[in-house]
């Protein structure tokens, strides 16, 4: 079977709005570290202007395929072949938004998008009085656990990090920053923010990609997906609210700053996501949603026996006549099995982020179990 890569390149022309909308930017240039706009949330729209997308045009068989400038991070994850495909170009972002919170700063250099999903590359610059040489000791001890920080995603529109402070601040000084269970709830409910949720839960992951101590800053990769059938993520700003990070060593917890942070930036992309929906007489419901980084199945009546039988019941259908397992695209899955007590779950969903990028437009249907379920 051909690589998705492979199925990308043969089929590599970007959408034309796509295609106009980054020959606009063509000769925009990244800044340097240096001339980086540092960004206050307030008056966003007012003041925050997004930077420019592409680095250059290059001509692969008389066809325009953008190829952007993708930060390492990114490429590792996705491979370095990925920022050349179409899917790639139609998802990837500049963001390059700073967020100054007190004593901390927040930066999103770059995103890769999609209606229900995304990856953020954040730099998360600690306060000056976090010792850059114990952080570097800290690092290389074996016996130290260096905590990535907890992050929740709202979709907020125009919110300043100082109206946060004003609205919680009192809160946070009740609060232990070095002991989750303190200040889990705070983050993912009891905040100014929580009106601004995605609806319908959602999946998310935070992975760290190192410490620099010239800077001091942490690097994270964000990845997160909604599953909101009424929200997308570029409907409105995105605003993340990101909790101190934690050290532990010898017992005792350390977290790096007393308060939380928040960034705001507008997602911008093009919409990738196919959605499909298979119902019978019998009752059965299946619905699929499914973009270049992600997929979801919810079903209904399907006669399934448990998550992990979803899980191995899903193919992709593609435009060559391949017929990918969903097992061979993914590392694994999350989700939920549910019915009346003692007997065979009626529902059953699954949630799982793909291994590459995925060419959405050679899906045609996706299979599961005996049921077709037709994307478009």
């Amino acid at each position: 079977m051909k690589t998705l890569y492979q199925n990308a390149m043969e089929h590599c022309a970007p959408p034309e709005e796509l295609k106009e909308r980054l020959q606009k930017r063509v000769f925009a240039t990244q800044p340097p570290a240096e001339a980086r706009r540092v960004f206050h949330p307030r008056g966003f729209f007012r003041r925050a202007a997004l930077a420019a997308i592409l680095a250059a045009i290059l001509c692969i068989s008389a066809v325009a395929a953008v190829v952007a400038n993708w930060d390492a991070i990114l490429s590792r994850r996705f491979g370095e072949e990925a920022a050349e495909t179409p899917m790639g170009q139609a998802a990837f972002q500049e963001v390059l938004v700073t967020s100054i919170c007190d004593d901390v700063t927040l930066t999103v250099r770059q995103a890769l998008c999609s209606d229900k999903t995304v990856y953020l590359v954040l730099d998360y610059h600690l306060p000056a009085t976090v010792d850059p040489a114990w952080m570097e000791e800290i690092c290389a001890d074996e016996d130290a656990v260096l905590y990535v920080p907890k992050v929740s995603f709202y979709a907020t529109g125009e919110v300043a990090w100082e109206e946060l402070q004003e609205a919680d601040g009192a809160l946070w000084a009740d609060l232990d920053w070095g002991d989750t269970t303190s200040y889990s709830s705070y983050l993912s409910r009891s905040n100014f923010l929580f009106p601004y949720r995605f609806l319908g839960g959602a999946s998310s992951r935070v992975e760290s990609q190192g410490y620099d101590a010239a800077s001091g800053t942490l690097t994270y990769l964000l990845e997160y997906t909604a599953k909101s059938t009424s929200q997308s993520l570029g409907d409105q700003p995105l605003t993340i609210l990101v909790g101190p990070p934690c050290v532990e060593k010898d017992g005792t917890s350390t977290p790096l700053a007393d308060h939380p942070a928040l960034l705001t930036f507008q997602p911008e992309y093009s919409s990738q996501t196919l959605t499909g929906t298979y119902r019978d007489e019998a009752g059965c419901t299946l619905t699929v949603t499914l973009s270049p980084f992600a997929i979801n199945v919810d079903t209904y009546g399907a006669g399934l026996e448990s998550l992990e039988d979803l899980y191995h019941s899903v193919f992709l259908i593609l435009s060559d006549g391949t017929r990918p397992a969903l097992t061979d695209l993914t590392l694994g899955c999350s989700g939920s099995a549910g019915g009346p007590t003692g007997a065979p779950p009626t529902s059953v969903s699954l949630q799982t982020t793909l291994s590459e990028l995925l060419d959405v437009s050679q899906v045609e249907a996706v299979e599961v179990g005996s049921f077709t379920v037709e994307m478009g």
